[in-house]
């Protein structure tokens, strides 16, 4: 790799700098401002080995740099050494890609490191959303990126499949559903289940506004102990009121009659009753067959899945150790707890006073069970950064319980995904179902290739705005960094134009088109490739790109952000395209076929680039737009 022949000319020069001696290791970077040079020597990371000023240790070593290997100009600037390299090198350095473009973009920041990455965790309640679009496709393109960097990934999916939002759809199907079935309605499993959450949310609700205008007594004494803010204000009758209406979602859910027979059924479920059992297992192969049928869609593998119900147990039974032990606590009303005020994180309960589990039960097994199965060196968790502070919460209590891999555990946030219209809410059945949303921009995607393509098959046509479909989703919430909160436009995702996924793949497109037609191939041209002949503006600008493409899967892996490089494709697609305007490719051929070759290899080089860097976001390309 070039940088890599760079750093090691420059080491050289530095150890005659010291007089034979052994120099340490250099840092080339490529340069931030062009019209600096096209690589920068960092002399900051060297001052402190070598106990020398950082300007003074440039200005000596930027003359014994003018000339050397592929170095054409150098010079020192507040403790840099700024380099121009030598045009034919550079373009030499650039080529490579052209036949292998993994290999020029191979990173070594995660080399040797064993990571366990979870992501997707749905709950088997209802189906995937726009929010585990976002949650799918980052914990993809992470993995993706983290083997690019050397890296061995386990991609692990947790099925979160029992819980009292089980329990709901559970009751409402039992309620409502007169045994109907996904085949009988015609529905896909996942989004048939999905259906009876929703009844049972319409339906506690109207059960909680009756039980709450049958005892004003509640309200009365409830609202007297809140009935001033922090300063001492009088807080708004109305406020107070939607405030008591809101809490039979929590802390008063069991005083409703729907409340109170969705907690006997988790009770039911734990205590293994057959009936309740029989009943889960039914529904939740309908929706785990849903989920299937999605992750085929979207491109989605896992090397490992768990279920929830699987290792709760494991979770109770360690914290019941723990509890022997003093790391947990046992309150006067029944409830286990660990005290976190130390760690800022205040008390947490990790099981209710009936001895059932809840959330961080089953992820404290989880986590155990995946440390003891796979030794790695670190666990990522892919999940929306409103669970931020449950884990910190997890990650602290797993250090209290004695595992020194605790400190190598690491949560992902994202933030959340809204639409044009505004934010998704499950509960009232508004969210965007991730089937539907896909089905949506492949109907936008298929307009715009009609509009292109009048007289393309209906085949080809399907095919085409599957892939489009999916680049434009996968793209347009990975280019956002994480922890952002993002609104997602289906129509601006699916442009050809701007910084989207159709863009890149129509850009790829393009150049494949032009290779074809100019009859290029990977092998000749290999040895044919005369950089000689390249010079132009446009052409060194499009070479210095194509060779920061290993510097971009390295910032993206080690951040875990794939925003990075979804930046540099777009750039890369920009620097072609002005390219591709500036110079004449195909046009050359017949007067000057070495220099059309080069230009051509420049342009395959690039194409390749933009594929792996799609394939590392999990997109894959087409010929044809």
């Amino acid at each position: 790799m070039l940088l890599d022949e760079l750093a090691a000319t420059a080491r050289q020069a530095l150890s005659e700098l010291l007089d034979g001696a052994e120099a340490p290791p250099v840092t080339v970077e490529f340069a931030d401002d062009a019209k600096l040079g096209d690589v920068v020597v960092n002399c900051f990371h060297l001052a402190k080995a070598l106990k020398r000023p950082p300007p003074a240790l440039a200005a000596a070593l930027a003359p014994k740099l003018v000339g050397r290997g592929a170095i054409a100009e150098a010079s020192a600037a507040s403790g840099y050494v700024n380099v121009t390299v030598r045009r034919d090198a550079l373009f030499r350095g650039a080529a490579p890609a052209a036949r292998d473009a993994a290999r020029a973009g191979a990173s070594d920041v995660r080399a040797g490191r064993r990571l366990l990455v979870e992501f997707s965790a749905p709950n088997t309640n209802k189906p995937q959303h726009l929010g585990h679009l976002r949650n799918n496709f980052l914990g993809d393109a992470v993995a993706r990126l983290l083997e690019a960097a050397g890296a061995s990934v386990v991609r692990v999916n947790l099925i979160n499949d029992r819980g009292i939002h089980i329990c709901k759809s559970m009751l409402a199907y039992l309620r409502f559903g007169e045994r109907a079935t996904p085949s009988s309605t015609g529905m896909k499993g996942d989004h048939f289940v999905g259906k009876w959450y929703v009844a049972f949310e319409k339906a506690f609700q109207a059960e909680a506004d009756a039980y709450v205008a049958a005892h004003p007594e509640e309200y009365a004494a409830w609202a007297a102990t809140r009935s001033v803010d922090k300063k001492g204000r009088p807080r708004p009758e109305a406020e107070l009121r939607a405030e008591w209406r809101a809490s039979f979602k929590e802390e008063n859910f069991g005083k409703v009659p729907l409340g109170a027979a969705a907690q006997q059924m988790l009770r039911d479920w734990e205590a293994g009753d057959p009936d309740v059992v029989a009943l889960w297992k039914t529904m939740n192969g309908w929706v785990l067959a849903g989920f299937d049928e999605t992750y085929r869609k979207l491109g989605i593998r896992f090397d490992k899945v768990y279920l929830e119900s699987e290792t709760y147990r494991l979770g109770r039974d360690l914290i019941l150790r723990g509890l022997e032990r003093g790391v947990f606590k046992r309150r006067a009303d029944g409830a286990t707890e660990i005290d976190l005020s130390a760690d800022g994180l205040g008390r947490k309960v990790v099981l209710r006073s009936d001895g059932t589990s809840v959330y961080i039960t089953q992820d404290i097994g989880t986590t155990v069970r995946k440390a003891e199965e796979f030794g790695a060196d670190g666990q990522i968790w892919v999940v929306a950064d409103e669970q931020r502070f449950h884990f910190q919460a997890l990650f602290a209590i797993l250090a209290r319980m004695g595992y020194p891999w605790a400190k190598s555990l690491q949560h992902l946030a994202y933030g959340m995904v809204h639409l044009p219209e505004g934010r998704m809410k499950s509960r009232e059945g508004t969210v965007v179902d991730a089937d539907d949303l896909l089905a949506e921009v492949a109907d936008l995607a298929r307009e715009e290739i009609v509009r292109r393509d009048p007289e393309i098959s209906p085949a080809a046509l399907d095919e085409r705005a599957g892939a489009i479909a999916l680049a434009a989703l996968k793209f347009m919430l990975l280019k956002v960094t994480p922890a952002t909160t993002m609104t997602y436009d289906p129509k601006e995702s699916v442009s050809f134009d701007g910084e989207t996924g159709p863009y890149l793949l129509y850009t790829y497109a393009r150049i494949r088109r032009m290779l074809v037609d100019g009859a290029w191939d990977a092998d000749k041209a290999a040895d044919a490739f005369d950089a000689g002949t390249l010079g132009h503006a446009s052409e060194t600008a499009l070479a210095l790109e194509i060779l920061k493409f290993r510097r971009a899967v390295d910032r993206a892996a080690r951040d875990c952000n794939p925003a990075a490089l979804c930046q540099y494709l777009v750039g890369l697609a920009q620097t072609y395209n002005t390219y591709y305007q500036d110079v004449p490719i195909l046009k050359v051929r017949a007067s000057n076929p070495a220099l059309c070759t080069a230009r051509l290899t420049l342009s395959a080089a690039a194409a390749n680039v933009v594929a792996r860097g799609l394939e590392l976001l999990g997109i894959g390309v087409v010929d044809k737009m």
